[in-house]
């Protein structure tokens, strides 16, 4: 039932890029994604095995320099598998500078699954934090943000930098790289894990993308309550 349900979601909504890759000037913009994944692994741990996951996401210009997204998502593991995310979310975001971007967010998740592949059951809580981005040029930047997780009780903080491509007029290579520090953070403290994806987006049209991609996250400190990941997967994205 939950494949039938996921493919038919697949089938109402073309997905998308989150927007952090793709510029939009308009005073509002909405995106619709979809994708697939050969594992889903969040700061670290891997929550899923395969899994589709589809986004509605809405970014508003308060003005020149102010802006707020809001959006929700829903993940669900597919084969045998039992897991399933939902969650809603906004972000805050001014823009200080050419250079200078800082921001608030808040993600409320709600989980249903027994036992995930690392034997950690997630609990139900709302992330708030905040970060801070240098943009070095239009292609490269680097976020530092903190984040307090109220169902695990524990802080997750991480240092990553995004660098972009063109390659030609309709596609483009993005890079994201990074690594984590935890406090008390379902059982892991200290450097958590480093972590990267590469994708490549190609722009079928204006408003219809696509990106397949990959990456990976490497244990830390915390190497004992847990195990290396690799993933792979697609998303498609619609703008309107």
């Amino acid at each position: 039932m939950k494949t039938i349900l996921a493919l038919t979601l697949l089938a109402l909504c073309l997905p998308t890029q989150i927007s952090a890759d793709v510029e939009d000037d308009i005073k509002l913009g909405i995106e619709a994604v979809t994708g697939y994944r050969s594992a889903y692994v969040y700061r670290g741990f891997e929550l899923a095995d395969s899994t589709l996951d589809f986004q509605l996401e809405a970014e508003i210009a308060l003005n020149d320099h102010t802006f707020v997204n809001v959006g929700a998502w829903y993940a669900t593991e597919t084969g045998n598998g039992d897991f399933d995310e939902a969650a809603v979310f906004t972000h805050l975001r001014f823009e200080k500078s050419d250079n200078l971007t800082i921001g608030l967010s808040a993600t409320y998740r709600s989980y249903s699954h027994s036992t995930p592949p690392l034997s950690v059951i997630f609990e139900d809580g709302v992330d708030i934090g905040a970060f801070v981005t240098w943009h070095f040029c239009k292609d490269f930047s680097t976020t530092l943000g903190t984040y307090y997780d109220t169902g695990a009780e524990g802080w997750y903080s991480h240092l990553e930098t995004l660098w972009t491509k063109p390659i030609s007029e309709k596609s483009f290579v993005s890079l994201r790289t990074g690594v984590s520090y935890v406090n008390d953070y379902y059982g892991r403290d200290g450097l958590n894990d480093a972590y990267s994806r590469l994708s490549l987006t190609y722009h079928i049209s204006d408003t219809v993308s696509v990106s397949p991609f990959v990456g990976g996250s490497v244990l830390l400190d915390n190497a004992d309550a847990g195990s290396d990941q690799a993933f792979g997967g697609i998303w498609f994205e619609v703008r309107f």
